[in-house]
């Protein structure tokens, strides 16, 4: 356990729990975890989850500026077809990422890091058009991040990666509830 991980934890945490109340604070907020996260995931040679983060600065720098328009106050739906592409987009883009992982990174776990990538980088750009659905990719992404931090001996990180879970499936529920009160 260090100071960068618990500041990474804390405030991934903080800005989780933002995204859940639909707060806009979460994106500056959130560049404070990436910024401890890149550190700790380079340092463990999670090059996956480092080039998450680095994506998440690029797209959060985005995500902060859509959610500034004012259109952009309630969260919305996929169109069913919006929402298959999505699917597809994240499924065939998986074997790329751990196709480049494995020939050129001495990745830990190739296939899992590969998957918390593409499922992230899908979830953040949905999370950046405010759409319900990023809660669903996030809550993949958690589930396996849970198990990768806890085998590279990450203990408060996998923590952390529960309590998000957690809190991914609030957010579910109240974006639905903020969805439902804007129709």
């Amino acid at each position: 356990m260090n100071t960068i991980e618990i500041l990474g934890v804390v405030t991934g945490i903080a800005a989780v729990y933002l995204l859940y109340k639909n707060n806009i604070n979460t994106w500056p907020v959130g560049f404070i975890n990436i910024v401890c996260f890149m550190w700790m995931f380079w340092k463990q040679k999670l090059y996956g989850d480092f080039i998450v983060q680095l994506i998440f600065l690029t797209t959060g720098i985005w995500g902060w500026a859509n959610w500034n328009k004012s259109t952009l106050k309630i969260p919305d739906k996929l169109t069913n077809q919006k929402r298959a592409i999505w699917i597809t987009l994240t499924i065939l883009t998986t074997p790329f990422t751990t196709y480049y992982l494995k020939k050129y990174t001495d990745c830990s776990y190739p296939i899992a890091e590969a998957t918390i990538l593409t499922v992230s980088i899908f979830a953040q750009c949905l999370t950046a058009l405010r759409k319900i659905e990023n809660w669903y990719w996030w809550l993949i992404a958690d589930l396996i991040m849970i198990i990768v931090y806890a085998k590279k001996e990450l203990y408060i990180t996998s923590i952390y990666a529960v309590l998000i879970f957690g809190i991914g499936i609030l957010g579910i529920l109240s974006w639905k509830k903020l969805l439902a009160k804007s129709k």
